[in-house]
Parts: structure tokens; C-alpha cells; sequence
């Protein structure tokens, strides 16, 4: 028998939040894509993505989170079995370089987007067993570290080292909710700062130590790597206070913005509606990031605070890349703005991870 009880505690502030800034987004895009032409109809992919993608999150919703985790493994397995397939037969996907796509028929699907959720799902899983959690060593981190590591190698392999740092920060704020000895932290914080030198020399490909170096002075290739640098603080700093306004903004309707659909959408937006408008989207973020965060400790079991930490770390996580990026502040790594950047894959894999914060949210009292 359906149970009232989860209408009563639907939060329906953390639906109205995520589609106001989807709204929001739609809007961008039109602008982004507007000088594009008819042929190339963004906006409206990006609204049918939409629902479809608000239909999955309402099926996730009404499925007990609890259900879902025990396939979570099988189901983390086969995103895992995703990325090996994008390794052989992956494609750019529409607009870029970088194998992370699957084409089938028609439709593009990014396994990197959906290898975030499965992997929150199966961390909360495993450390729901009282005995694996509080004052954790280095062999209780062993297993949840190689679920973790298995599909960041494989993205970092396509190569996308930013939707393989964003599985990072998932597993680091999960190991400290659950108790993790400050020892491992310290030797942990050593390795890491000891291992660049390698990384630098071994794992990053030229351009992605390109993109770094450019970081620190985009002038020095004003026309190649420093490129898109430079039109986006363009971009945002053309916005002034009060933007452009609508349709305005030179940058992206002469077409010197690239990917302005997709990573560069914070720019298109900014120097159409100014800092105030950058402002108050980036604080429809923070509210909705606090609105989660607030979940983590009034949930009854310890699965449900992971699966809200998870998602929320993903959330952050991006915006932070993202709009980081666009501005100088950190290199490009071609992160999207979530419910912003045009995407199917993205908009789905978000919308399903509000559809779990949501699902906990409903079953609270249920434990």
C-alpha cells in the first residue's frame, strides 16, 4: 500500500531550486547556440532532455534507495564494463575531441557521467556494514579505493582528467565521513605532493600540461592553448555589472567563445546578465549545495548520509572546476556546469543524483 507519508516529505524547495537553474540554463544555451543557425536546435535537445531526464528522477525517487544498493556493485560493474567498451569504440561525441562517448543510433552516451552515481551508490552500500567503518586503515580502504580507482584510470585513459578528478572527490569525503586514522591522512597528504612530480612527467599528456602552464600566462599562446582563456575572462569581465542583456553578448553571437553550449556557459551567461547575474546563480548553487549538505547528518542510517555526501560532492565539485575554469582560476579540463551545460548525459546523470538526495529525503523516518 502506497505510503502517504513520502508525498509529506517530498522537498519539493530542492525540485523547485534544481529546475529553476535548469530554467536558467535553457536560456543560456538559446543565447550560446542562437547565431549557430536553425540547423543546430541546442535548446530544444536540451528541453526534451529535460523531462525525460525529470521522469528518471521521479522513478528513482520512487524506488527505496536501500533496494537499490544491493545492485549497486552489479550495477557499478557494468558502468566499469561502459568505459572499457569507450577505450575500443568510444567516440568524440558532437563538438569534441575526447573519446567519452558511446554512439548509439543517433543518441551519444557518456559512461564517465553515470560511473559517479553508481560508484556513491556502492560506497554507501559497502560502508552501511557497522564494521567497516570508524578509525579505518589501509586495508579497510583497500576495496572501496580500487572500485574508486578502477574507473578513473579508464577516464583518465579516454584522456578526461576532470570527470576522473570529480570520482576524487566522491571517495575523499565519503573515507572521512565514515573515520579514517589521521595517520593514513598525513602519509596520504605526503604521497601526493610527493607523486607530482610524476604525474606531471608520466600521467598528463602535453596538452593537458599545456593547459596548466598556460594557466599562469595565456598570453604567451594568445592564439592556441591560451585561447579560450582569454575569451572567456573577455566574456565575463565585458559583462560588467549589469551585463549586455539578452542575445547581447559579442563574444558568443561573433562566435569567438568556443564550446559556449557546453563548458563555457557560465561565460555566455555572465556577459549577457553581468556580475549580478553571475551572482545570483552562483548563489542558487550555494543554496542548493547547503540545501543537500543539511541532509548528511538528520538521516537515520549511515547509507543515506553517503548517498547525500556523494552527490553533493559531485555538485560541488563541478561548479567549483567549472566556474573556476572559465574564469582563469583553474586549467581547462572540460567539466560541465550541472542542470547549465548543454548535455544529455549530464543533465540525465544530475537529475538522477537529485532523484537519490530526494529519495532519501522521503524515507528518513523509514529505517
Amino acid at each position: 500500500m502506497f505510503d502517504r507519508r513520502l508525498i509529506e516529505d517530498f522537498d519539493w524547495i530542492l525540485l523547485l531550486t534544481t529546475v529553476v537553474i535548469s530554467i536558467i540554463g535553457f536560456v543560456a544555451i538559446y543565447s550560446a547556440s542562437y547565431s549557430y543557425g536553425t540547423e543546430t536546435p541546442y535548446f530544444k535537445r536540451q528541453v526534451l532532455w529535460f523531462f525525460i531526464s525529470l521522469g528518471a528522477m521521479f522513478v528513482v525517487t520512487m524506488i527505496d534507495y536501500r533496494l537499490l544498493q544491493r545492485f549497486s556493485l552489479l550495477l557499478h560493474l557494468m558502468m566499469i564494463a561502459f568505459l572499457i567498451a569507450v577505450l575500443i569504440y568510444g567516440t568524440g561525441g558532437p563538438g569534441s575531441n575526447v573519446r567519452s562517448w558511446l554512439k548509439i543510433g543517433p543518441l551519444f552516451f557518456q559512461p564517465s557521467e553515470f560511473v559517479k552515481f553508481s560508484l556513491i551508490l556502492y560506497l554507501a552500500h559497502y560502508f552501511s556494514d557497522s564494521r567497516r567503518v570508524g578509525d579505518l586503515g589501509v586495508k579497510e580502504i583497500i576495496w572501496p579505493a580500487v572500485v574508486t580507482l578502477a574507473p578513473f584510470l579508464l577516464i583518465l585513459k579516454q584522456p578526461d582528467l576532470g570527470t576522473a578528478g570529480t570520482l576524487l572527490f566522491i571517495f575523499i569525503p565519503v573515507i572521512f565521513l565514515v573515520g579514517i586514522r589521521y595517520k593514513l591522512i598525513l602519509i596520504s597528504m605526503g604521497l601526493a605532493v610527493v607523486s607530482i612530480p610524476f604525474v606531471w612527467i608520466f600521467l598528463l599528456k602535453q596538452y593537458q600540461r599545456d593547459r596548466i602552464i598556460t594557466l599562469i600566462n595565456p598570453e604567451m599562446d594568445p592564439l592556441g592553448q591560451g585561447y579560450q582563456i582569454i575569451q572567456s575572462k573577455i566574456a565575463v569581465g565585458s559583462g560588467q555589472l549589469w551585463g549586455k542583456g539578452y542575445l547581447q553578448g559579442t563574444q558568443a553571437q561573433l562566435n569567438f567563445l568556443p564550446a559556449r553550449h557546453t563548458d563555457f556557459i557560465f561565460s555566455v551567461f555572465t556577459e549577457e546578465w553581468g556580475f549580478v547575474g553571475g551572482v545570483i546563480l552562483v548563489l542558487l548553487y550555494v543554496f542548493l549545495i547547503l540545501w543537500c549538505l543539511k541532509y548528511v547528518g538528520k538521516t537515520k542510517d549511515r547509507s543515506g548520509s553517503i548517498l547525500t555526501l556523494g552527490v553533493t560532492a559531485v555538485i560541488t565539485s563541478q561548479v567549483i572546476i567549472n566556474i573556476g575554469m572559465v574564469i582563469g582560476l583553474l586549467p581547462i579540463v572540460g567539466i560541465p556546469l550541472p542542470f547549465m551545460s548543454y548535455g544529455g548525459s549530464s543533465m540525465l546523470s544530475h537529475m538522477i543524483g537529485i532523484g537519490l538526495v530526494l529519495n532519501v529525503r522521503m524515507r528518513r523516518y523509514d529505517i
